[in-house]
């Protein structure tokens, strides 16, 4: 069965006629629905504008401005405050991208199923911009930054699901790769907008939120989403239960690859989330001039790492191997971290940032392709894949969690031993880097 090319297109907010189940006799119900909506002229580009968005809000609240915001509340406590947010940040993250996608795929308004999570996740980014920057004290503090998650959560979710129901697999190449770098682009968006602002919070604050609630909502108003007509899948709690889980014994490579990941990120996670506030205190850097000392840092980072991933891609391919390649960059990723904690000015620092690059270009060349290798399941890679991502968001949490204790090693009026915390970050990527030998399966 096929959809008439004549059949009428589906317009914003569901006005389109409903989808049938009887297209259910020779088509999934993903492929009926590609067939039968019409995307919009410009797909991909509202796509990617809502993700670089919805990136230069989050990022630029995770690198700059909740900082600068514990940092008013109380300086003497600002590393705890921003340890204990992001911990918080980060187990609702894990929890919210399986949860946000089960909610919309189960949504069945007359608005469609995604684009109802655009507005939500709008609605929250300009809730927690509003509170970040009126916070007066820390659980306040800590609701702000719950907000923007959730926000860059919904606008992760719906995107990818829009691109997944509506581009057919052998069209979402060139797609997927615009989204996937949609995230440290809108970092150096978000930063390179509000830079020009100093230390004042609301327009650090509100061009960054403004980006994403705009990318967001005219994504919501072009895109194609009738609604959804297909039988609702029965709640199955076991069976919901089970997409966070991969049997560690039957899948031993798959569960290599998550742990180095994880140990890997952990690094990278202690740099990302303490140098706005290591800058300020360690390296004594004017609050006025920070936001441009972090764009200094994403432009270096994003830059290496852009310039390095397509040219080890290529290498590994040519060579066939990939565990060899994951092994010197977490060597690199360390090395980088070391130099950070020695860093006696902020230049030296900044040639610390370019060897993580360096590291992170080396790594994302290759890392993600050996993964794709040891999937359980090869024919149905998304749930492997989504738990995969939760090795990128854990560490977040890890980091938090042991920052303070890390941070107090030898504390005293020099202020918190932010070298005890690269270094362990820097452990952790050796050992990751070392785990990745450990698989079987690949090269």
């Amino acid at each position: 069965m096929t959809i008439p090319e004549d059949a009428p297109a589906a317009t914003p907010f569901g006005a389109a006629p409903a989808i049938t189940t009887d297209t259910l006799r020779e088509l999934t119900p993903t492929e009926a629905f590609r067939q039968s909506v019409k995307r919009p002229r410009g797909f991909t580009f509202f796509l990617v504008l809502a993700m670089v968005g919805a990136a230069a809000a989050q990022m630029s609240a995770a690198l700059l401005t909740l900082t600068l915001k514990a940092t008013e509340i109380d300086a003497a406590t600002a590393t705890t405050t921003i340890s204990i947010s992001s911990a918080v940040a980060g187990i609702l993250t894990l929890f919210a991208l399986p949860i946000v996608g089960t909610l919309s795929d189960r949504t069945r308004s007359r608005f469609g199923r995604r684009r109802p999570y655009l507005v939500v996740g709008a609605i929250a980014f300009v809730l927690g911009a509003i509170l970040l920057v009126t916070a007066p004290n820390v659980p306040v503090f800590v609701a702000a930054h719950l907000l923007i998650t959730t926000g860059f959560v919904a606008a992760n979710v719906t995107v990818m699901a829009l691109l997944t129901d509506q581009l057919p697999a052998d069209q979402r190449g060139v797609a997927t790769a615009l989204v996937s770098m949609s995230t440290p682009i809108g970092a150096l968006f978000g930063m390179a907008v509000a830079v020009p602002f100093g230390q004042q919070l609301l327009p650090l604050v509100g061009i960054p939120t403004a980006l994403a609630v705009i990318g967001m909502l005219v994504l919501a108003v072009v895109v194609r989403d009738p609604k959804w007509e297909f039988p609702q899948p029965p709640f199955d709690l076991r069976a919901a239960l089970r997409v966070f889980w991969v049997n560690p014994l039957k899948h031993s490579a798959f569960t290599w690859v998550f742990t180095s990941r994880m140990l890997v990120f952990s690094g990278v996670a202690a740099l990302n989330g303490y140098q706005a506030i290591y800058l300020l205190q360690k390296l004594h850097m004017e609050p006025a001039g920070l936001g441009t000392a972090i764009l200094l840092t994403v432009v270096v980072n994003l830059g290496i790492t852009m310039l390095v991933a397509p040219l080890v891609g290529k290498l590994s391919d040519r060579l066939g191997v990939r565990k060899p390649f994951i092994l010197v960059a977490a060597v690199i990723l360390a090395v980088g971290l070391v130099l950070a904690s020695l860093a006696p000015d902020f230049g030296f620092y900044l040639v610390a940032c370019t060897v993580v690059g360096l590291g992170q270009g080396v790594y994302f060349a290759v890392e993600l392709v050996l993964a794709t290798q040891v999937l359980p399941d090869p024919d149905n890679p998304a749930k492997d894949l989504g738990i995969l991502k939760i090795a990128d968001n854990l560490p977040v949490t890890i980091v938090a969690a042991a920052a303070p204790a890390l941070l107090a090693i030898g504390a005293g009026p020099a202020g918190p031993n932010f070298a005890a915390l690269f270094i362990a970050g820097a452990i952790a990527a050796v050992i990751g880097g070392l785990v990745i030998l450990f698989v079987r399966g690949a090269r």
